[in-house]
């Protein structure tokens, strides 16, 4: 049979024990971080129209378009392999010509979307299966006000998504030849197509952990 005296020390020693290991009970594993995500995108785009003649001697409106593209992910601040979609279509009386390349390219742009210029050049196909060379060199100007839209929104509360795009009016210059032979040398001036533009698309996303 323990004492009081002995029992008042086990009961401090016990005491003296939890105050020891109750922190490391109450002390978990550090909270994991959020995972956080972005994506970057800059298209720029403008029309021509071309004169075409057809196989019948006619001659018909052609339109060839010329929109860049630079995109990248983080970790990464810049797109490795920009590219130029080229493409050109013409309809005549019974007949179509046309043709398309994804093209390697070199952008260079400016801040608040002012300005792209992207130069280039590659093999195409046309739609006869016959393979073209075709080189480019266009400018885009914003002269538009510079337009924002920003959406957020929460999926099933794990996630955070905020889309932001960016738009400025633009004009175009541009040479792009075909086989050697000039398409176009001068402004976008397309009656009907689009007027040319300048873009940026952000994704940010944050994933709860």
């Amino acid at each position: 049979m323990l004492s009081k005296t002995s029992g008042r020390r086990v009961a401090a020693v016990a005491a003296s024990l939890v105050g020891l290991f109750a922190p490391v009970a109450l002390a978990g594993p550090a909270s994991a971080e959020a995972e956080r995500s972005y994506f970057f995108e800059e298209t720029a785009s403008a029309f021509w129209a071309v004169p075409h003649q057809c196989a019948d001697g006619s001659t018909v409106q052609a339109t060839l378009l010329v929109i860049t593209t630079r995109d990248f992910e983080a970790p990464e601040t810049e797109d490795a392999d920009p590219t130029a979609r080229v493409q050109y279509q013409a309809v005549c009386s019974g007949s179509s010509f046309s043709w398309v390349g994804i093209l390697p390219a070199t952008i260079t742009s400016t801040e608040d979307l002012k300005s792209v210029d992207a130069t280039g050049s590659g093999t195409v196909r046309d739609n006869r299966g016959v393979f073209h060379q075709v080189s480019f060199d266009v400018s885009y100007t914003g002269v538009g006000p510079l337009e924002t839209e920003v959406d957020s929104n929460v999926a099933e509360g794990f996630s955070v998504n905020t889309s932001t795009r960016k738009e400025r009016e633009a004009v175009a210059d541009g040479l792009v030849t075909f086989d050697g032979a000039v398409l176009i040398d001068g402004a976008n001036n397309h009656p009907t197509r689009p007027a040319p533009f300048i873009r940026t698309d952000e994704e940010r996303t944050t994933r709860m952990p």
